[in-house]
C-alpha cells in the first residue's frame, strides 16, 4: 500500500511539474536544467555511483529539455533542421537502452532490444514533424505523428528496460513513464514535451536526494527471471503490431495521394 501511495504522489508531482516548465518561461527552465545541474554535478559525483549509461542519460535528458525550450522560446524554432533534431533526440533517448540491452547479452534483454529498435524504425519522418502551437497565453512545442498505439508501446519498452536491468527502479519509473503516457493518451502532440520534463525532473531529484528517494520506492524483489522472457517478449508483440499499424497508415496515406 505505501509502494502504491508513493507512486501516485510522485505521478502528481511530476505531472504538476511539467505542467509548470510548460507554462514557464525559457529562463526557468534554463535555470533548474542547465544553471542548477551545472552547479550539482561535483556534488552528485561525489556521492553517486552512477555507471556510464547512467551519467550518459543524465546528461542528454537535460540537454534535450534546454534544447527544447530553446526550440520553443527563441528564434530557432523557426529553423528547419533544429525542429528536425526532436526526433534525433527521441531516437538516441531509445538507442541508449538498446546498447545497454544488446551489451547483457541475455535472450529477454535481447527481445526488448529489437522491440527498442522497432520505435525507432516507426518514428515520424515529416519535414515539420515538430511545431508549436498556441495554448492560451502559453505556447506549447507539438511533436505530430505519434499514435496512442506507439506511445503506449514505448511506455511499455521503457518500462520493461527498467525491469529487466534494474529492478530497483521499476516501480519508480511507473509514475514517471505513467505520467507521460497520461498526457500523451489525451493529447499524443504533447507527450515528448511531457515526456523529457518529468524524466529530466526525476533524474535531477534522484541525483540530488537518491540515497532518500529510492529506498522509498525499492522493487527490486519483483525481479524474477522466469517473468522475464514472457514480459519482453509481449514488448516485442507490440512493437510489432506497431510496425504493422505504421505500415498501414503509410499504405492509405499513399493511395490518397
Amino acid at each position: 500500500m505505501q509502494l502504491a501511495l508513493n507512486i501516485v504522489g510522485l505521478m502528481v508531482l511530476l505531472f504538476l511539474v511539467q505542467q509548470g516548465f510548460r507554462r514557464a518561461g525559457k529562463w526557468v527552465a534554463w535555470g533548474v536544467f542547465l544553471a542548477v545541474p551545472l552547479l550539482l554535478t561535483p556534488y552528485w559525483v561525489k556521492v553517486n555511483e552512477l555507471g556510464i549509461f547512467a551519467w550518459v542519460k543524465l546528461y542528454t535528458i537535460l540537454f534535450s529539455v534546454c534544447w527544447f525550450t530553446a526550440l520553443r522560446d527563441t528564434t530557432l524554432g523557426e529553423r528547419q533542421w533544429a525542429l528536425r533534431s526532436t526526433t534525433m533526440l527521441l531516437a538516441l533517448n531509445i538507442l541508449e537502452a538498446v546498447a545497454v540491452d544488446l551489451a547483457a547479452l541475455r535472450a529477454p534483454q535481447g527481445l526488448n532490444a529489437v522491440a527498442g529498435i522497432l520505435l525507432v524504425v516507426t518514428l515520424p519522418r515529416e519535414p515539420r514533424v515538430t511545431r508549436m502551437g498556441e495554448a492560451g497565453r502559453f505556447k506549447d512545442l507539438h511533436y505530430q505523428g505519434l499514435s496512442r498505439g506507439w506511445i503506449i508501446g514505448f511506455t511499455l519498452w521503457n518500462w520493461t528496460f527498467l525491469y529487466l536491468n534494474y529492478p530497483m527502479l521499476a516501480g519508480h519509473h511507473i509514475a514517471v513513464l505513467g505520467t507521460a503516457l497520461a498526457v500523451g493518451l489525451v493529447d499524443p502532440a504533447r507527450w515528448l514535451w511531457a515526456r523529457m520534463f518529468t524524466l529530466a525532473t526525476d533524474l535531477l531529484l534522484l541525483a540530488t536526494f537518491g540515497e532518500f528517494l529510492l529506498p522509498r520506492m525499492d522493487t527490486s524483489d519483483w525481479s524474477d527471471p522466469s517473468l522475464e522472457i514472457a514480459v519482453a517478449g509481449m514488448t516485442l508483440i507490440v512493437g510489432t503490431a506497431i510496425v504493422h499499424d505504421t505500415g498501414a497508415e503509410s499504405s492509405v496515406v499513399s493511395g490518397r495521394n
